[in-house]
């Protein structure tokens, strides 16, 4: 595996951000990308009962064969558990195809989610399957969106077309780094 943070290769030896590293427990693939921690997690909408904040040990893991998972729980085997079984029901989830069924679920940045395993990918479609075209040159983008409040109304901006953003000197998606 290979630690995000880190930034190299880790066997199956996952380090939990914060305290001792935790022996992989399944066999993940070689070229599985992941970060692990503990950290607190703030609910939006608690339900009744429920406290707001809860401490829990991560794990986000990037494996072949489902884009993104991520996982919690009291123990880091706990986490590590929760996580194979995330990965193994995305793996058994094709119908034979070998594929997902992606479908947008309101996402407009191409991100998409498995209508079966509900496995997540950030860069599932293209501004053109979305049906999303910048309004000054008609090409699909997931760029850039705004709504008008008066009419509800979404128009889209490509890279090129997307206005810079608060204190940066250009578009962060269109700049160039200078030549050597």
């Amino acid at each position: 595996m290979y630690d995000i943070m880190l930034g190299r290769d880790i066997g199956d030896q996952i380090k939990f951000l914060s305290i001792d590293t935790h022996q992989a427990r399944h066999p993940w693939p070689p070229e599985t990308i992941v970060s692990a921690g503990k950290g607190v997690v703030v609910q939006r909408h608690p339900k009744p009962g429920e406290p707001r904040t809860h401490t829990t040990f991560f794990m986000e893991i990037y494996p072949p064969g489902a884009a993104f998972i991520r996982s919690e729980g009291q123990t880091p085997a706990e986490c590590e558990d929760s996580a194979w079984a995330q990965y193994q029901h995305a793996l058994d989830c094709t119908d034979g195809t070998g594929r997902h069924d992606w479908e947008s679920r309101g996402y407009r940045n191409g991100a998409g989610f498995c209508s079966r395993c509900n496995t997540f990918d950030p860069q599932v479609f293209t501004g053109e399957q979305l049906g999303q075209h910048c309004r000054v040159c008609q090409t699909g983008t997931t760029c850039h969106w705004e709504t008008d409040e008066a009419t509800g109304q979404v128009s889209f901006l490509c890279a090129d077309h997307c206005p810079p953003l608060e204190g940066l000197a250009s578009n962060p998606m269109t700049a160039r780094s200078p030549d050597p």
